[in-house]
């Protein structure tokens, strides 16, 4: 019994001195090393890709150049740099308001007829899917206004003359 005492104590303090000696040890090789954190790369701004210009809609279909001059083309893509066609004559850009609008002055001369519309710019061009309408047909003239509100006024006066007891 002596001797398995002595060989517990003997056990006891080789177990003890192990554990206090492997415990620093263990400690050192178990602290996490810091790692430099990776620095993102620098981020380059790309300039916004220029795509070819869209036409929805043109305003208005029909025009009397003499009258109304300008036409306004409505999409997407529009840049300073963008240029109408009209019949495949220039058409001379009076303002790009923003990248949806495009306002034109239509080309000097256009006889009656129905033109085709085209916007280019740097990536491409499109071609509006209505046709503009070109009518030099004069609407009603000064004369025609004077007649109508003449007749206007005539009727008023017989509807108040009817109404009036010493004449009915």
């Amino acid at each position: 019994m002596a001797a398995a005492r002595r060989l517990l104590a003997t056990g006891l303090s080789t177990v003890l001195a192990l554990a206090l000696t492997a415990v620093p040890a263990q400690a050192a090789t178990r602290r996490p090393t810091p790692t430099p954190k990776p620095t993102p790369a620098p981020q380059v701004k790309k300039a916004p890709a220029i795509l070819p210009p869209q036409i929805y809609q043109l305003t208005p279909l029909k025009v009397n150049p003499t009258v109304q001059p300008n036409i306004m083309i409505l999409g997407q893509f529009m840049t300073p740099a963008t240029t109408a066609h009209v019949g495949g004559r220039p058409a001379t850009t009076v303002q790009v308001p923003d990248a949806n609008h495009l306002l034109v002055k239509l080309p000097d001369n256009l006889s009656q007829g129905t033109y085709l519309v085209e916007v280019t710019n740097e990536a491409g061009t499109a071609t509006a899917s209505d046709p503009l309408v070109v009518d030099e047909s004069p609407g009603p003239s000064n004369m025609m206004y004077l007649m109508g509100g003449g007749f206007l006024l005539l009727l008023v006066l017989v509807m108040r003359l009817a109404r009036t007891p010493s004449f009915a």
